[in-house]
């Protein structure tokens, strides 16, 4: 019963962003177009199946980390993520590989994680000079503003007393031409354009005047303006790779031969939990959890469980295995979540949370609650894993739909809930793992969450 009441403790924690504000800080992905001839993923693009895109062509990972450790098999790409972190000016990826081996099915190292790091000195210098000149310009560019602001102020200012002095000092209808503003030019009018003390008829204004500027600035700089260090340093780094990909596009094929899927580009959106756009999965009619008993029974309308008098009608071995699915607070809390935004196949939310498919499996005693759900496994000294992103359910759909009568992954063992992936807080990485190219894999860990198996 306390594992029950935690659980619910930790599905109403959720609860309350929904109704707040139907926004959370996880980023989503979707479906977007099939890779083809014509539609071939970059390297800063998230995308599912098809052929992994390394951080140098002459430096894929070695063959052990992307083979199966049940069967020893080349495994194949189900997720591939670039993922940059915060300060940082170097590439950064992650890649899923799963086995299809029905032999292997739900076997402990079917599914791998690889975090890959590509630390080229010259790359992370330009970027870096690139920022730091980027933000020396806007911060030139606010400086002046500022300036033309305060020089503004200064005249209005100038104007107003410098007419208030006049008025209380003479009769601005006398006979006299000197006291006059409206009979001669002389100094004292200050609407007066041939005077050299009036700050409207002057040349300066047209210096002190904020909106003397072009009204229309570039857009994306103005963005930029707005958003941290790190994504200003994420769009630079972006467009320093092109000489780079031009560079390498003559280099010699890939040594490692990797069988694939039908592959698909995804693109992100912010998770929005909006009720008005939820789509509640149908609950089977014949299937009532809270009205089973231990064995599997199905108690009679109106009666009570212990009930003698009660005629319980026996559920079939299937039905059972999905009651107690729907009977799991975790996998209603999955099945809510996933309600809002039922298209998607990927979750990111780097220090987030993932969400759980079930509630009583291993990988789910990590994410305890205690620690709101964030994963604290040990890694190398002095650092742990934390939650970064998770595949889910319906990739398996939208892989196996590009297979048509090819392959069958359902029946091939992928057959999994969620996969979630934790990496290093420190994204550490031992400097003799880099190669001649400054690329370096890591495996990370991985987390699978297979579905109930049904009995039919």
């Amino acid at each position: 019963m306390a594992k029950i009441e935690e659980e619910n403790q930790y599905d109403s924690d959720y609860e309350s962003d929904v109704d707040e504000g139907h926004q959370t800080t996880t980023a989503l992905g979707f479906i977007d177009v099939p890779i083809s001839e014509d539609e071939q993923p970059e390297l800063e693009d998230t995308f599912i199946g098809g052929e992994p895109k390394w951080l140098h062509p002459n430096s894929p990972p070695p063959l052990e980390l992307v083979s199966c450790k049940n069967c020893k098999k080349p495994m194949r790409l189900l997720l591939q993520t670039y993922s940059n972190l915060e300060n940082t000016f170097y590439d950064r990826v992650i890649y899923i590989f799963g086995c299809n081996n029905s032999a292997c099915k739900r076997k402990e190292g079917t599914i791998r994680a690889i975090r890959a790091v590509r630390k080229d000195p010259k790359i992370m210098k330009q970027r870096e000079k690139e920022l730091t000149d980027y933000l020396a310009k806007e911060e030139a560019k606010k400086k002046k503003a500022e300036e033309k602001k305060k020089e503004q102020e200064e005249l209005t200012k100038n104007l107003f007393s410098t007419s208030l002095s006049d008025s209380k000092s003479s009769n601005p209808f006398g006979a006299s031409d000197s006291s006059n503003p409206f009979g001669s030019t002389g100094s004292s009018n200050p609407f007066g354009l041939a005077s050299s003390s009036n700050p409207i008829g002057s040349s300066s204004i047209a210096t002190a005047n904020p909106f003397d500027t072009k009204p229309k600035q570039d857009v994306k700089k103005a963005e930029l303006e707005k958003t941290s260090y790190s994504q200003a340093a994420a769009s630079l780094s972006v467009t320093s790779d092109k000489t780079t990909k031009k560079s390498n596009s003559q280099s010699k094929k890939l040594d490692v031969k990797l069988p694939s899927y039908p592959g698909y580009l995804l693109y992100i959106d912010a998770e929005s939990l909006d009720p008005k756009k939820q789509q509640l999965p149908p609950i089977p009619s014949n299937i009532m959890p809270s009205e089973l008993d231990d064995s599997g029974e199905k108690a009679s309308q109106g009666s009570s469980k212990s009930s003698k008098n009660s005629k319980p009608g026996k559920l079939s071995p299937e039905q059972q295995e999905i009651a107690k699915m729907l009977d799991d607070p975790t996998f209603n809390h999955f099945t809510s979540i996933l309600s809002y935004n039922p298209s998607q196949v990927f979750r990111y939310d780097l220090n987030g949370s993932p969400l759980l498919y079930s509630g009583s499996d291993s990988v789910a005693k990590i994410f305890n609650i205690k620690n709101k759900g964030q994963a604290r496994i040990p890694s190398q000294p002095g650092a742990t894993k934390r939650f970064e992103l998770q595949l889910m359910p319906k990739a398996i759909y939208d892989l196996e739909s590009g297979c048509g009568d090819e392959i069958d992954i359902l029946k091939d063992g992928m057959e999994w809930g969620t996969i979630i992936v934790a990496t290093d807080e420190k994204d550490y990485v031992d400097v003799n793992q880099f190669d001649e190219n400054s690329v370096a894999y890591v495996e990370e860990w991985c987390g699978v969450q297979w579905e109930e198996e049904v009995k039919r």
